[in-house]
């Protein structure tokens, strides 16, 4: 769930700014602090354990959405929609059998990339191992910097 802009409770914006100038560099700080209606979006994975049922394909987000370390939500539904024109044309067989053929490569990828963004977000809010700069952090669909 989220809450949106001016919805959340006065107690809980209050707890949040004294935390923000405690913990937090005095420019980021600052931003926080001076956010007057600040809201709660929640960020999170979806995996799905097939993308195809007889002729239909579900592509993109629509399969796997993923939270946007990687900054590879567009490029996977590009790339999603390319293979699949790319096993179209190659026209060995009905639809059925081509899709059959095209979702094991993808569902591998949505899963490298879900399982890469958890590992980057767990960097960044849970063991504080998140280093700018690291080249492990750079966006990309296949892997960083890809």
């Amino acid at each position: 769930m989220s809450i949106h802009p001016g919805a959340v409770q006065q107690r809980y914006v209050d707890e949040m700014r004294e935390a923000a100038a405690a913990v937090l560099a005095p420019a980021v700080a600052e931003v926080v602090t001076r956010t007057e209606r600040p809201y709660v979006q929640v960020v999170f994975d979806t995996r799905t354990p097939g993308m195809v049922d007889g002729r239909v394909a579900i592509i993109g987000d629509a399969a796997f959405a993923a939270r946007p370390h990687a900054a590879a939500g567009t490029a996977k539904a590009a790339d999603d929609a390319w293979q699949l024109y790319e096993h179209l044309q190659a026209g060995d067989g009905g639809i059925a059998d081509v899709l059959k053929r095209w979702e094991p490569g993808r569902l591998e990828l949505g899963n490298q990339l879900i399982d890469r963004v958890a590992a980057m977000g767990a960097r960044s809010q849970f063991t504080g191992t998140w280093v700018p700069g690291d080249p492990d952090l750079r966006f990309g669909l296949y892997g960083p910097g890809e």
